[in-house]
């Protein structure tokens, strides 16, 4: 098992480090899918006990990024057609209704942030700076969802982005084109920005599924 730089003491809690380090390296897929975790290894490479790793786990099995079967272990999660085909088709519904109801509470303090956003993930795509576009991605369209100021929406929601970035980290722009995914963000925006209820939802349900059509092909082609 892929080893794990120690965590430094901070501000952050021992447990919130360990899950940011934990974390990172699933997404990254230093620890790929299907691989047993060795939770005394990882407090080893941690430094840290065994207390901190496991209440990390605990963390990330409830973003799905983890699987804890009991006498067995902890895993990382599989990745799946199957799961990516259900992954995605929960977030076109959930989304695009969110976006539907968001639109009228929008502000032109959100719209100026939107537009800031989609600026810089132009600028993130053009230096390949992969990990500065998905956490601008993730707050372009959060920004639309937290506006409907629903805490059971956005943690199902934050939910499902968690789940989601093992696969956008490794596959995305090779599954949907950088282009297309800044056109369709700026599509998305105009249509917030006019208060279209049914364009924008029917723009983010198709850019959520543009993006799974994508990934299918990509894991697909890997399987053969």
């Amino acid at each position: 098992m892929t080893s794990l730089p120690p965590i430094e003491r901070a501000r952050q809690t021992l447990s919130a480090q360990a899950h940011e380090r934990i974390r990172e390296a699933i997404i990254q897929q230093a620890l790929p899918p299907g691989q047993r975790l060795d939770q005394t290894k990882l407090a080893d490479d941690l430094q840290v006990s065994l207390v901190p790793v496991r209440e990390a786990l605990k963390t990330l099995e409830a973003e799905g990024l983890v699987s804890i079967i009991p006498r067995r272990g902890a895993f990382v999660t599989e990745i799946s057609l199957k799961d990516l085909a259900d992954l995605y088709f929960a977030r076109q519904i959930i989304e695009g209704e969110t976006t539907y109801h968001s639109i009228e509470r929008l502000t032109e303090s959100d719209f100026s942030s939107m537009e800031s956003l989609s600026q810089q993930m132009r600028e993130a795509t053009d230096r390949e700076d992969m990990r500065a576009f998905m956490r601008l991605n993730r707050s372009f369209h959060m920004t639309i969802y937290r506006a409907l100021n629903n805490a059971h929406l956005a943690q199902t929601i934050e939910g499902h982005w968690e789940r989601s970035e093992i696969y956008r980290f490794r596959y995305l722009f090779v599954a949907h084109s950088v282009q297309n995914i800044h056109a369709e963000h700026e599509a998305i925006l105009r249509a917030c920005r006019q208060r279209d209820r049914d364009q924008a939802k029917e723009l983010v349900r198709q850019h959520i599924a543009n993006t799974r059509a994508g990934l299918e092909r990509v894991l697909l082609s890997h399987q053969v």
